[in-house]
């Protein structure tokens, strides 16, 4: 179901702050995303969409092969008119299927009955539609087709809601619509749409770009499926995978909407396949994309960073194509410090996110609870939602272990979150390598959700399970080698379970698969967790001493601040860590 954060943000951004949403009037929007909301045709039209013209300018024929449409299937034809592609549908589907054809006006259904009577179809449900409901019943459609029509819906953010309850699962809707990019196209403004104003819109409604068609003579086709809700990045994200797709294909025209008119589309150096994009806030409430190749390794073309921001009217646009540069983030330092849920204080997500965000870090680590929320409590604040923890037990219901994993990683899409998995194993002597198949097997279906989307998997040693240090996490990335897994080094189970107080030579030799770290003041001789988990800035830990030692080790992700036991009230104790932190950081 579209989120309620996605609808009011849509509904957001069509009108100025404190007017009345359109959408709840009958007349509904003159405009959406400074797009001027064309009128739709009478149907005393009718015969111009059966012109005889109409297949050389659109090749209906050639759409409907793209569309591939099966025998069986229940297809929706929205804005049907009189028939010329509801017909062919009905023909596609077959006698087991059904399509649903939908148009406002009743005169519109009347010719479409008789064309389809003429032929003996009867696998065709006529539906009137309101202006803001295509009346569709719920989980009943494969394909919702809109050709030439979506920009010329008064309540497109209620009808969208509709279609996206109408989609069974895995269901799409392809929007086609003329060309605004090509002036060659004879076709009023206020009737085309560029590929970016469709992606732009598509994505504040919860639809994500999933193929796109580009063979028809004047239009583009368009196929997008219902997004994984990524909380308020969610526009955002899609938006940029939009241009990075018009950027790869190379041609100017549909590239320059996407664009600041700053910026020329003959400026951009040639894209490599399969980038993978993530997301970070920036001032003035801008997002930098960083463009990585599918490893996570930076593409350096020189123009790996795209930075994007909204315009007066709520339409993302790229305001800038630059180079990645080392920042000094707002804690202070060169690595993002993000508060731990475990020392966060409980309450309300809400509060939690404010709280650290207001203390000056750049967001939380938590667990694999509640995540969309959590996300979406930090992403309002531009702050970050860096990891979800959990445990992993590989055992024979392994596919069910997996679930909420899976889920897990599905929230975290596009953004800079990883999933840190600790893994324990009944009956295997900690840290034994007799354990590694049995983890090595629960871990090879979780990199194939990774690879999906995007999300590393870091390892997470912890003191009494299996996987307890970090040389335990190195051997297994080692045995896997693959590029979204590697470890997060946790100072204080290291020295809960380790020997050796200084961690530089270990550090060294994880270097090429670490991920994240966690960090917290310790007595180094401590037996306890009392002692071992302290505000940094407490004990004899040399937290100076050991930014160098991440420097040394070429060290870039981010940094969790351990608070778990801590027993001072949250806002005291994280109040000293991060001054602690960039005390050190100053020096």
């Amino acid at each position: 179901m579209l989120s309620a954060a996605v609808v009011f943000l849509g509904a957001l951004l069509a009108s100025p702050q404190g007017q009345a949403d359109p959408e709840l009037s009958p007349d509904g929007r003159v405009a959406y995303l400074g797009r001027e909301v064309a009128h739709t045709m009478h149907w005393t039209g009718a015969p111009w969409l059966l012109r005889a013209t109409r297949e050389d300018e659109e090749n209906g024929a050639l759409l409907q092969s793209w569309l591939a449409v099966k025998p069986g299937q229940a297809v929706c034809d929205l804005g049907c008119g009189n028939g010329y592609h509801t017909l062919p549908l009905m023909k596609a589907v077959g006698s087991e299927g059904k399509v649903f054809a939908v148009d406002l006006q009743p005169e519109m259904l009347k010719l479409l009955a008789m064309r389809a009577a003429q032929l003996h179809f009867a696998n065709v449900a006529l539906i009137e539609a309101l202006v803001d409901d295509p009346k569709l019943p719920a989980g009943s459609c494969d394909l919702v087709l809109l050709v030439d029509v979506y920009h010329e819906l008064s309540h497109p953010v209620t009808v969208m809601g509709h279609v996206r309850r109408a989609l069974k699962p895995n269901g799409r809707v392809v929007l086609v619509e003329f060309r605004a990019e090509d002036p060659a196209v004879p076709i009023k403004p206020e009737h085309t749409m560029t590929k970016a104003q469709v992606v732009r819109e598509m994505a504040e409604l919860g639809f994500a770009l999933a193929d796109q068609f580009d063979e028809l003579p004047w239009q583009h086709a368009m196929s997008f499926a219902p997004a994984v809700d990524a909380g308020e990045r969610l526009a955002a994200l899609q938006f940029v995978r939009g241009f990075v797709s018009a950027w790869s294909n190379g041609d100017p025209r549909i590239v320059q909407p996407y664009l600041a008119p700053s910026l020329r589309p003959q400026q951009l150096p040639v894209l490599p396949k399969d980038v993978r994009i993530e997301l970070r806030a920036e001032a003035g409430g801008r997002v930098c994309a960083a463009l990585q190749k599918p490893d996570g390794a930076r593409i350096a073309l020189g123009s790996d960073e795209v930075v994007i921001l909204r315009d007066g009217v709520g339409r993302w646009f790229v305001e800038a194509i630059r180079a990645h540069a080392p920042q000094l983030y707002p804690s202070g330092n060169k690595w993002p410090l993000f508060a731990m849920h475990t020392g966060t204080g409980g309450g309300s997500i809400d509060a939690q996110a404010a709280l650290v965000s207001e203390l000056g870090f750049e967001g939380i680590a938590w667990d694999i609870d509640r995540l969309p929320e959590v996300r979406r409590a930090c992403e309002a604040r531009g702050a970050e939602l860096i990891s979800a923890y959990a445990v992993l037990e590989p055992g024979k219901d392994q596919a069910e272990r997996c679930v909420p994993l899976r889920a897990a990683m599905r929230s975290l899409a596009g953004g800079q979150g990883m999933l840190w998995l600790a893994l324990q194993q009944s009956g295997v002597a900690l840290r034994d390598p007799a354990g590694d198949e049995a983890a090595v097997l629960a871990l090879t279906p979780l990199l194939a959700e990774a690879d999906a989307t995007g999300v590393e998997i870091a390892l997470y040693p912890h003191h009494g399970c299996w996987l307890e240090t970090a040389e335990d996490a190195l051997r297994l990335c080692e045995r896997i080698g693959n590029p979204r897994l590697g470890l997060c080094f946790n100072l204080c189970h290291f020295l809960r379970t380790g020997t050796e107080p200084n961690p530089a030579v270990l550090l060294q030799r994880c270097r090429s698969h670490l991920f994240a770290v966690t960090l917290n003041g310790a007595d180094l001789a401590g037996d306890d967790w009392h002692a071992l988990i302290r505000p940094l800035g407490e004990g004899d830990f040399d937290l100076r001493g050991f930014f160098a030692t991440l420097e040394a080790a070429g060290f870039e992700g981010p940094v969790g601040l351990q608070g778990f036991g801590i027993e001072r009230p949250a806002r005291e104790h994280l109040t000293a860590s991060i001054k602690a932190w960039r005390a050190a950081a100053a020096r």
